[in-house]
This record gives C-alpha cells, sequence and structure tokens, in this order.
C-alpha cells in the first residue's frame, strides 16, 4: 500500500507541476500579447495625435484665410463709400451736415 500512496503522491505533483508550467506559459503569453496590444494602441494614439495636429492646422489656416478675405471685403467697402463721399457735391455735405449738426452742437 506504501508504493501505491508513493505512486499516487508522485502522480499528483506530477500534475501540479503540469498545471504551474500551463499556468506560466499562459502567463506568458498574456504578457506578450498585452505588450503588443499596447505597442499597437500606442502606434494608434501616436497616428491619432499627428491626424489631430493636421487637422488643428488645416483648421487655422483655414479660419486665418476667411478672416483675411473677409477683413480684405471690408476695406473694399469702405474705400467704395469713401470714394462716394469725396464726390459727394458740397451743397450735399453741405445738407448732410446741417441734418446732424444738431447733434454736435447744443442748441
Amino acid at each position: 500500500m506504501n508504493g501505491n500512496n508513493n505512486n499516487l503522491l508522485r502522480d499528483i505533483i506530477d500534475v501540479e507541476k503540469e498545471i504551474q508550467q500551463s499556468l506560466d506559459r499562459a502567463k506568458g503569453e498574456m504578457g506578450a500579447w498585452l505588450e503588443t496590444r499596447k505597442k499597437e494602441l500606442n502606434e494608434e494614439l501616436e497616428r491619432e495625435k499627428k491626424e489631430l495636429a493636421a487637422s488643428f492646422q488645416r483648421s487655422r489656416e483655414d479660419l486665418a484665410s476667411s478672416a483675411v478675405s473677409r477683413y480684405d471685403d471690408l476695406v473694399k467697402a469702405e474705400e467704395k463709400r469713401g470714394e462716394r463721399i469725396v464726390h459727394l457735391k458740397h451743397d450735399t455735405i453741405a445738407g448732410i451736415v446741417a441734418n446732424h449738426i444738431h447733434k454736435i452742437l447744443p442748441g
């Protein structure tokens, strides 16, 4: 009976060793998978950062271009307005000033 007990104990120890080896392999595989996934996610994050930076730069350039265009339009409109004022006849200007003089001078 003692020999059977030793064999049974040896079999149990062998199975425990197999289980431990399987666990160690699984841990190693999981660690490698996690490292690979972490690397992939970091690379994806860097790509997205670059895309966002490029998109931000394009938006900034578009806004700047739009602002310059609006500024140019305003300048042109004011230049035309100035030209119209310059070409007004003296009598017309005097009439406009007379209509608004009461706002400037009291009584």
